[in-house]
């Protein structure tokens, strides 16, 4: 059990805020949220490295929607860290392995981390990957025989808060 403390919510940095879980995660913090995307007031672009020291600038914490490339997400962890930021939260994936690259430059950053692992989203039927063969009537799904369960986003996002803002979640992975 960590013994870290609680983190000073007056800002922190929510990546990928328009998407699914960002979005989420942004309202629950209300005005402690710092909303970042290539569409936001706080711009960031992973594709831009120019916009990640003013994202993180004055934030003790963010929540971290990972881009494709593990060494992005490195180099941004370093910016990151060196800025002040003291907590990471990532969402990672179901299944990830022993050793994955995003969740290793979590890890070793040098700052209080933990890992969300959700399962497919809940959302994907009604707001966008399955929405149109719902609709249609006709959903495959590749699952096979095996239960794969569906996780509503809002629960990601009140998970993701309490290891933003609250002590004891430090070095965790959740599943």
């Amino acid at each position: 059990m960590s013994t870290s403390s609680a983190i000073n919510t007056s800002s922190i940095l929510v990546l990928g805020a328009t998407g699914k879980t960002g979005r989420r995660v942004t309202a629950l913090l209300g005005p402690a949220a710092r909303p970042a995307s290539r569409s936001a007031s706080t711009t960031f672009d992973w594709s831009a490295p120019d916009t990640w020291e003013a994202a993180v600038a004055g934030t003790t914490a963010v929540y971290v929607v990972p881009p494709d490339n593990p060494s992005q997400l490195a180099e941004f962890v370093t910016v990151a860290v060196k800025a002040g930021i003291t907590r990471l939260v990532l969402l990672s994936m179901r299944g990830a392995p022993e050793g994955d690259p995003f969740e290793a430059a979590i890890k070793d950053s040098g700052a209080e981390w933990t890992i969300l692992r959700p399962t497919w989203f809940m959302q994907n039927f009604d707001e966008d990957l399955f929405a149109e063969p719902v609709q249609n009537g006709e959903l495959a799904v590749p699952a096979g025989q095996g239960v794969h369960p569906f996780i509503d986003v809002a629960d990601i996002a009140e998970v993701a808060v309490v290891a933003l803002t609250e002590p004891g979640h430090h070095g965790q992975t959740t599943t």
